[in-house]
Order: structure tokens, then C-alpha cells, then sequence
């Protein structure tokens, strides 16, 4: 279908759900900012998705793409890599004795956070950031969806989050 007709579609289901697709989102992102840009990104990522006019449920088609947008966006916000912190070429030298045991300290905390984790999301984390994967190369890897994939690593951020905030 083209974009004019699923444009005129959306149109009505923002007049419909536009406030239901706020508060999902709202449950989600705190920033009230970024609330409306992944409401306004979930718009135009149905603008340009197949015919919307055969979708039998709009409201849960709506919000499952939100979920995603949402997902994404997490991925997104969240540090690029976690153990670059602790890689070897960062320690401190003997100099300042001080930050060499912080160093030594994160480094003991982030392998045990990584033992204490699922196998499936250790793998992930892993894959992701010691050997620098794709989540789509990770996902061929391990025979998961992407959609998995991004799962294992909120969960193990959330898990890493924990252990150096504790």
C-alpha cells in the first residue's frame, strides 16, 4: 500500500490511541522529551510499514512497534562499552597504587557479575563486547532473534548497572 494510504490511516489512529501511546511509552522513558520523539519515530516507522489497512488489532499493532522503538532506543542510550573500563591498556601504572586496586576491584566484579548471569546472556555479553560482535552476527551465532539478542544484553547491563552501583 502506498505511503498516502497508510498516512491517512495513521492519521486516525493517532487521534484514537495518540494519548495510550504516550502513557506506554511514559512507562518506559522517564524524559518527557524523549516520550514524544519515540512516539513521533513510532508514526513514522508505520508511515513506511506494509499495509496497515489488513491489521486486525491497530492499538496492540501500534504499541508492539513502540515496544520495539523503545528497545531500540535503549540500546542506544546505553554505555557503548562497558569493559573498556577495565581493558588492560587503561589501568593505571604503579603510580598511583590507589586506582590500580579500584582497577582491580571493577575487574573482579565485572567477572563475577558475568559468571552470575544466565549462560545464554553471558554468551551474549561476551560476544558483544570482548570479541566487538553485531547483534545480528551474535543472534546467527547463538540461533536467536535480534529481538532476543537485545533482551540478553538489557538484562546483563541491568545486572552489570547493579553490581558497580551496589
Amino acid at each position: 500500500m502506498p505511503i498516502m494510504a497508510n498516512g491517512t490511516l495513521i492519521l486516525g489512529w493517532r487521534k484514537r490511541w495518540n494519548r495510550s501511546l504516550l502513557r506506554f511509552i511514559g512507562r518506559r522513558v522517564s524524559a518527557r522529551v524523549d516520550i514524544e520523539d519515540l512516539a513521533q519515530e513510532t508514526y513514522l516507522r508505520l508511515l513506511h510499514a506494509r499495509d496497515l489497512g489488513t491489521v486486525r488489532n491497530p492499538q496492540a499493532y501500534l504499541l508492539r512497534v513502540a515496544s520495539h522503538i523503545v528497545s531500540e532506543w535503549r540500546d542506544r542510550q546505553l554505555p557503548a562499552d562497558l569493559f573498556a573500563a577495565i581493558d588492560e591498556d587503561l589501568l593505571p601504572d604503579d603510580s598511583l597504587p590507589e586506582l590500580a586496586v579500584d582497577a582491580e576491584i571493577s575487574r573482579t566484579l565485572l567477572e563475577r557479575t558475568l559468571q552470575a548471569m544466565s549462560p545464554m546472556t553471558r554468551a551474549v555479553m561476551v560476544l558483544r563486547f570482548r570479541e566487538e560482535r553485531r547483534c545480528e552476527d551474535i543472534a546467527r551465532e547463538l540461533a536467536l532473534t535480534e529481538r532476543q539478542v537485545r533482551r540478553h544484553l538489557t538484562r546483563g547491563y541491568q545486572q552489570l548497572r547493579s553490581a558497580m552501583t551496589s
